[in-house]
């Protein structure tokens, strides 16, 4: 069920992060009736002021299985970002999970650095248990995971469905925007994130 994934995994890994100073939005994409009861009353039950809960209307996606790819949560991390009021940013899926330095680590080496980004590695954590990392320099499209990441929310940048024209996923597409903006980046060589792909 993906309510307990998200509690019991990626909002986990959030609420033990060692850098405390967080604003935590959780944006649901098209949820309705019981499991959104479920959702909003074990968010509740947390008591946390840090969290605000964001249901919005299910995106609509195209029918080609690409496009769609392209597009998986776009409308959901728009909305985040135009909710938060924190100047770094961190985006997380529901089903994957950072390490405890997630947000401390990265942070250290934007500001070390003077950077305007900052990424870190992946380990990812596929059915079969074969083992895999992600992370590289130099930044863009294929260089690391979306979970693995910290940025300035100030720089204005959002997901675009014009990356659909441009073959790229949307998160891939972004980092790809920023590289040509000039945005700055900076790599952290250490496990900042843990990916749980599944098989599709």
């Amino acid at each position: 069920m993906r309510n307990d994934l998200l509690m019991d995994r990626s909002l986990a890994s959030v609420l033990r992060q060692t850098h405390r100073n967080l604003e935590i939005n959780i944006v649901c994409d098209g949820m309705r009736g019981e499991p959104m009861n479920d959702l909003r009353s074990r968010i509740a039950a947390l008591r946390d002021p840090r969290i605000r809960f964001w249901p919005i209307p299910r995106q609509e996606y195209p029918e080609d299985p690409q496009e769609r790819w392209c597009l998986l949560g776009m409308n959901a991390r728009n909305h985040g970002l135009d909710q938060a009021t924190a100047r770094w940013v961190a985006p997380l899926d529901d089903d994957d999970e950072w390490t405890d330095e997630h947000v401390e680590d990265l942070l250290g080496v934007a500001k070390a650095n003077n950077v305007d980004f900052a990424y870190g590695m992946s380990q990812y954590h596929w059915p079969d248990d074969r083992p895999q990392m992600a992370g590289k320099w130099p930044p863009g499209y294929g260089a690391f995971c979306d979970g693995a990441q910290i940025y300035r929310h100030d720089m204005g940048y959002r997901y675009d469905p014009g990356c659909i024209d441009r073959g790229l996923p949307e998160d891939g597409d972004l980092w790809e925007r920023m590289v040509k903006g000039g945005v700055t980046f900076a790599f952290a060589p250490t496990i900042v994130h843990h990916y749980y792909p599944n098989e599709r």
